[in-house]
């Protein structure tokens, strides 16, 4: 499951797309007794990473969100510019919840 999951992130990042509320909410499957296709859903927070201004500078799901988006001070900082790698960074506090609870 990680691994198509990670591809569909990295098919998102070579694309210029960042999800920005990767969960298990947004996470679904294909077919219902096979965890072999995931498929990543609710693109509405999802942005390009390659424009100057994002719609929503701070947004996703605390405890999934990233720490470049989590710490940001203000929407008016110049700081605001991140990129899929925060996409990555959820995947990993799904996984590692995962882990825990098998």
């Amino acid at each position: 499951m990680l691994k198509c999951l990670l591809r569909g992130i990295d098919y998102l990042d070579r694309n210029k797309i960042m999800h920005r509320d990767i969960k298990p909410e947004n996470i679904l499957f294909k077919n219902k007794n096979s965890l072999d296709e995931p498929c990543i859903v609710d693109f509405g927070l999802a942005s390009r990473f390659d424009i100057d201004n994002y719609l929503f500078v701070r947004c996703g799901t605390p405890g999934f969100v990233a720490p470049e988006i989590a710490n940001l001070k203000s929407s008016n900082e110049n700081q605001t510019k991140y990129n899929s790698k925060v996409d990555i960074f959820s995947v990993g506090v799904i996984m590692h919840s995962m882990y825990f609870i098998s």
